[in-house]
């Protein structure tokens, strides 16, 4: 009888584990975004937040051009109620004129001429419409930025006196120099129209008021430095070179037909535009 062979057991597969292979690196990878993370963030915080522009308010207007025209200050003599006269202040009155009516008109045509160079800004002092003592005058034109002042004035004597003078900021003044030289050029200008130039024939001169009050008159040429008195106020405060100028004698009718009435006020007024042109540009 054949023998019988039990058939033997199947053999099982054996799957072997691949052995994984350690990488000690990996393990820093997360920290080391951590780190960078953290770097990131102090680095955002220290710097500078950007500055936002401020927002336009509804209705804020445009900024404007900064004005750099030349600030002339236009000073008319006199008018207004004086309350230590209790009247109008007229000033001089002569040959059926008053002076503050023709300072008032040379002034007027004057900053029109001014206004419409272009290159220079004029302010007017005063209008008539009130009484304004010199310091107040003065005040207005140092606040204003004045760099230059002409004071508008008419003589008076009961003799025949008549010509033109004027008074610049005396040595003592460190407006000395500047006013000088202004003052020589409207005396010229005002020579030029047939008015006789007072004081040593240059029509330029000082005025003091020294310690008793009383005014003290040098020409030009008078370099003495006259501690402790001072000149006109409109003069000595106003903060810039500065000239009072009695352009004539309201009290003689030669002056006057020169310089009153509207041609003559016109003619008074180019000639001191004329000399505010040299003073500040020699060149033309």
């Amino acid at each position: 009888m054949p023998t019988t062979r039990t058939p033997a057991p199947p053999r099982r597969q054996v799957y072997r584990r691949k052995r994984r292979r350690h990488r000690p690196w990996l393990w820093f990878l997360p920290a080391a975004a951590l780190l960078a993370l953290a770097v990131a963030i102090l680095l955002h915080d220290a710097a500078p937040a950007p500055q936002a522009a401020p927002a336009a308010k509804p209705g804020d207007a445009p900024s404007e051009p900064q004005d750099t025209r030349i600030v002339v200050a236009v000073d008319p003599g006199h008018g207004g109620v004086n309350p230590n006269i209790g009247s109008e202040d007229y000033g001089a009155e002569g040959c059926g004129l008053r002076e503050c009516d023709i300072t008032l008109q040379t002034a007027r045509l004057l900053c029109a001429k001014l206004e419409a160079d272009g290159r220079f800004r004029p302010l007017l002092t005063a209008d008539g419409s009130a009484y304004l003592k010199p310091s107040q005058r003065a005040e207005l034109a140092k606040n204003g930025g004045a760099q230059l002042l002409v004071s508008i004035h008419l003589n008076y004597d009961t003799s025949a006196a008549s010509g033109f003078e004027c008074y610049a900021a005396p040595p003592h003044l460190a407006t000395n120099a500047d006013s000088l030289r202004f003052a020589r050029l409207v005396a010229d200008e005002f020579s030029a129209l047939g008015l006789t130039l007072r004081g040593g024939s240059s029509g330029v001169r000082y005025m003091y008021f020294d310690e008793y009050d009383n005014r003290i008159f040098t020409d030009a040429d008078d370099t003495t430095v006259h501690t402790g008195w001072p000149t006109y106020t409109v003069v000595e405060s106003s903060g810039c070179p500065a000239v009072l100028c009695e352009e004539g004698f309201i009290s003689s009718a030669g002056d006057m037909e020169i310089l009153s009435g509207e041609d003559g006020c016109a003619a008074a007024a180019e000639a001191y535009y004329r000399s505010i042109a040299a003073y500040f540009f020699p060149e033309t």
